[in-house]
């Protein structure tokens, strides 16, 4: 997500920007949660180690005025549409807020579509759109035709997998069962024990997927399974992406934080750390490299992760966060982690 640092008199007006979302544009008080999260946005992701205080009230007339750019002005409504979901409830009257704000600023997000959507009680249909979204990634031309998404439910659906199919996964499965053999230390090896410890199968196994995606962006962040460690990973995953970051974002707040069941899959309520959360996001903005567009795992296996987290510009997960949200069982003790061994001793 494409981060922007505003001016001290922008900074006044995203501030209350924020303010006008949790308070329903004075309608309601801002809860605690909700007044953190503010001053964690600032800390993380505005660059301001001590946030400026706002007060419950209507959007700034002022608005457009000051937010004059472009990216200021997505990323405004970005957070503006974070914070709508983290009271839990995902009033309407907040949703309106974020609506307006969009309008006003001439932004078109797809993170307020799928907020709305959130406010009406729609699951299902975010969930459908989110698919839609994926398979648009998934497939090579970017837009997905129906060629994509026969492709995309023939993986859904082993059951329909013929002896073609089968020999197929079995050549895929020793490719990546060959990562044990990689020295310790280097991202194959480290991802292969990420997939052995937490017992999920490899692709091409029984009932497994063949893309590996969420278990490298696992590996990278160095974020647990834990569902608080969940919750932070879909921020993570959000910061190091643009056009889809909001369906990152807003999946895990709606899931770990409101409660909602998008997907299947656990769910669960009030996870947010705000301090952890935004912290989570701001690693994530710092990564130099897309991972979603022509990134090749194999070109990259065989490097140490140090050396490929400091070539990614990733920094590292401090000794306090692994002791919160780590959860790789001997992995983060082991070849991989990024903290040194002084500071996780501490």
């Amino acid at each position: 997500m494409k981060l922007v640092q505003p001016e001290s008199g922008q900074l006044a007006v995203v501030v209350q920007a924020l303010y006008a979302v949790a308070s329903a544009e004075g309608a309601v008080a801002p809860i605690p949660v909700e007044i953190r999260s503010i001053d964690a946005i600032q800390r993380h992701l505005l660059n301001r180690p001590d946030p400026v205080a706002g007060t419950p009230g209507p959007l700034p007339a002022d608005l457009e005025t000051m937010l004059d750019g472009p990216d200021l002005r997505r990323m405004t409504v970005r957070l503006m549409t974070m914070l709508a979901v983290i009271d839990r409830r995902v009033r309407p009257e907040k949703v309106a807020v974020v609506e307006a704000a969009a309008r006003r600023l001439g932004v078109e997000e797809p993170g307020v579509a799928i907020l709305r959507r959130a406010a009406r009680g729609q699951n299902k249909r975010i969930a459908l759109s989110l698919m839609k979204r994926f398979v648009d990634w998934w497939s090579p031309t970017g837009r997905a035709g129906l060629r994509d998404w026969l492709r995309f439910l023939w993986w859904m659906l082993p059951q329909l997998h013929g002896a073609g199919t089968a020999r197929k996964n079995r050549e895929m499965l020793a490719r990546y069962e060959a990562l044990a053999e990689l020295p310790p230390g280097t991202f194959g090896h480290t991802l292969y024990r990420f997939y052995a410890e937490n017992e999920i199968t490899l692709p091409g196994g029984p009932k497994s997927v063949p893309w590996i995606m969420h278990e490298v962006y696992h590996v990278l962040s160095e974020y647990g399974v834990a569902l608080e460690a969940e919750l932070l990973l879909t921020a993570f995953i959000g910061g190091t992406q643009e056009e889809t970051c909001m369906d990152q974002i807003l999946f895990g707040l709606l899931s770990y934080q409101a409660g909602r069941q998008i997907v299947g899959g656990v769910v669960s309520e009030g996870l947010l750390d705000p301090e952890d959360y935004f912290r989570a996001m701001a690693r994530g903005a710092r990564v130099t490299v897309d991972l979603v567009h022509g990134w090749d795992f194999w070109a990259v296996a065989e490097v140490d992760m140090a050396e490929l987290r400091a070539r990614y510009n990733l920094p590292p997960i401090s000794a306090q966060e692994r002791r919160r949200v780590g959860g790789y069982n001997g992995l983060l003790t082991g070849s991989g982690h990024s903290t040194p061994a002084d500071a996780v001793a501490a």
